[in-house]
C-alpha cells in the first residue's frame, strides 16, 4: 500500500495526527488513492517559493526550511503591504501586528512574525509527487531538473532594484542581512499573484505526466483532470465528475472514490460522537441518557454499513476500525471510540473519562473544519482534495 510518499514527521504539526480515531493510516491512503502526489499544495506558486528555497539554501550552505519559509514570508508581506484590504493569504494577523517595521530575513523566517504552519510544509509531498525533488525531509532534498528550472524561473526575474537586478540577488543580499525593497517589481516578481507562465507550464505538465504501472498516480490525475472540462471557475458536481469517470472507462476509479467518501463519513460520525460525548462530561450529563448521542451511535453504526457495501479497495486499518466497532451495546462501541481516540476521551478501568487534549478540543474542531487550514491536509474530506486538485489545476492556466 505504500505506493506513494509519506512524509517525515518533521513536515506535520502533532495537532494534524489528533482526531483520526487510529486512522491515519487510512486517512492518507484514501487522499492519496484519489488525488496523488498533490500534498496540500492550492497554487503554483507554493512550488516556486519551496524550489527557491531548495536551491538558495545550497548555494548559500543553509537550510532549505529557513530559507523557504522566509522567502515564502516576505512574499505574502510585501502583497499584504501592497493591498492591505484585499489581501486573504498567510500571515495577516502578524503583519498587522508588526506593522511596517519588520521586513528582515532573520524576524521574517520566524514563525513568531509569519505563520506557525506555512504554505511550505502542505507542498513538501507534492514536491517529491511531482517529481520537482528527491528525497523525503525537505531539509534534505535535492531538486530534479524539473525542479531546478522551476526554481530558476522564480529567481532569474530582472528589473528589482536599481538597474536590472534579479531575484536571485535580492534575496541572497536579504538573507545574508541586507535590506529588501517593499515595493515596485519584486511584489510583482515574488508575490504569489506574480507567477509566470512558465511556471505554470512546468506545473501543469507535472500535474498531466505519465508514469509506468498500472493506474499510475499521474494517470489518475489525468481522469480527474479531463473530467473536470473547460470550466475553470466552478468545479462539476461530484456525481457529475464520476459520470464523466464512468464514460472514460474508470469505473474502478469512480468505486475507489466512493469507498473513500464513505470512509469520511464513517470517520466524520466518529469525530462528532467524540465532540458530543465531550460535551456531555462538561455538563455533567449521563452519556448513555443523552438521545442525540444515542442517535449519532446509531448513525454510525449505519455509516460503517455503508462502508463495507461500497466496492472500492479498503485499508486494513479501516477494515479493523470496521470489526471493532461492531458491538451491538452502545456502551460498549462508545467505549471502542473513546478508546481509539485517546486524545479528547480515554479510557480509564472501563470508564470513559477526559483525555490529555479534552481542553484543546475547541482548536482541534476549528482546525478541522476551517477550509482555509485545509487545503490538502489530511483532515480534509475527499471533495475536498478532489477541490483543491481544481483550483491547483486552474492556477496553472
Amino acid at each position: 500500500m505504500n505506493e506513494w510518499f509519506i512524509p517525515e514527521p518533521e513536515d506535520f504539526p502533532s495537532h494534524r495526527a489528533l482526531l483520526h480515531l487510529g486512522l491515519n493510516k487510512a486517512v492518507r491512503y484514501y487522499r492519496e488513492l484519489i488525488v496523488p502526489g498533490i500534498g496540500g499544495t492550492i497554487f503554483v506558486r507554493q512550488f516556486s517559493w519551496a524550489a527557491a528555497g531548495i536551491a538558495l539554501a545550497k548555494e548559500l550552505k543553509r537550510k532549505p526550511a529557513k530559507i523557504a519559509n522566509g522567502i515564502e514570508a516576505l512574499a505574502c508581506k510585501l502583497e499584504w503591504k501592497n493591498n492591505k484590504d484585499e489581501y486573504n493569504g498567510r500571515g495577516k494577523r502578524a503583519f498587522n501586528r508588526d506593522i511596517n517595521d519588520v521586513w528582515s530575513f532573520k524576524e521574517l523566517s520566524n514563525e513568531k512574525h509569519y505563520v506557525q504552519v506555512t504554505y511550505r510544509m502542505s507542498t513538501v509531498r507534492a514536491l517529491a509527487g511531482l517529481c520537482l525533488t528527491t528525497g523525503t525531509r525537505f531539509n534534505t532534498m535535492e531538486l530534479t531538473k524539473t525542479g531546478n528550472t522551476l526554481a530558476e524561473t522564480l529567481l532569474n526575474q530582472s528589473g528589482v532594484g536599481k538597474g536590472s537586478g534579479t531575484i536571485n540577488n535580492a534575496l541572497k543580499k536579504w538573507i545574508n542581512g541586507k535590506e529588501i525593497l517593499h515595493s515596485g517589481k519584486i511584489v510583482q516578481c515574488l508575490g504569489k499573484s506574480g507567477v509566470t507562465n512558465e511556471e505554470k507550464e512546468i506545473i501543469r505538465n507535472r500535474l498531466m505526466a505519465d508514469s509506468i504501472g498500472e493506474l499510475s498516480n499521474f494517470q489518475r490525475r489525468t481522469y480527474l483532470i479531463k473530467a473536470f472540462g473547460r470550466n475553470k471557475i466552478n468545479m462539476p458536481e461530484l456525481d457529475i465528475i464520476k459520470k464523466k469517470l464512468k464514460k472514460q472507462k474508470r469505473q474502478d476509479y469512480v468505486k475507489n472514490i466512493e469507498t473513500a467518501i464513505a470512509f469520511d463519513a464513517m470517520l466524520e460520525c466518529g469525530r462528532t460522537i467524540v465532540y458530543k460525548c465531550a460535551e456531555l462530561i462538561v455538563s455533567n450529563v449521563e452519556l448513555f441518557q443523552n438521545k442525540d448521542l444515542c442517535n449519532e451511535l446509531k448513525k454510525l453504526r449505519s455509516k460503517i454499513k455503508a462502508f463495507q457495501n461500497t466496492k472500492g479497495k479498503k485499508h486494513e486499518d479501516a477494515d479493523a476500525f470496521v470489526n471493532l466497532m461492531q458491538e451491538k451495546g452502545d456502551a460498549k462501541l462508545l467505549k471502542n471510540i473513546a478508546e481509539r481516540d485517546g486524545s479528547i476521551l480515554t479510557l480509564s478501568n472501563g470508564n470513559i473519562i477526559k483525555g490529555p487534549l479534552f481542553d484543546r478540543r475547541k482548536d482541534i474542531e476549528n482546525d478541522n473544519e476551517n477550509p482555509d487550514k485545509q487545503d490538502g491536509s489530511e483532515e480534509s474530506s475527499t471533495e475536498r482534495k478532489i477541490r483543491q486538485l481544481f483550483a491547483l489545476w486552474g492556477d496553472c492556466n
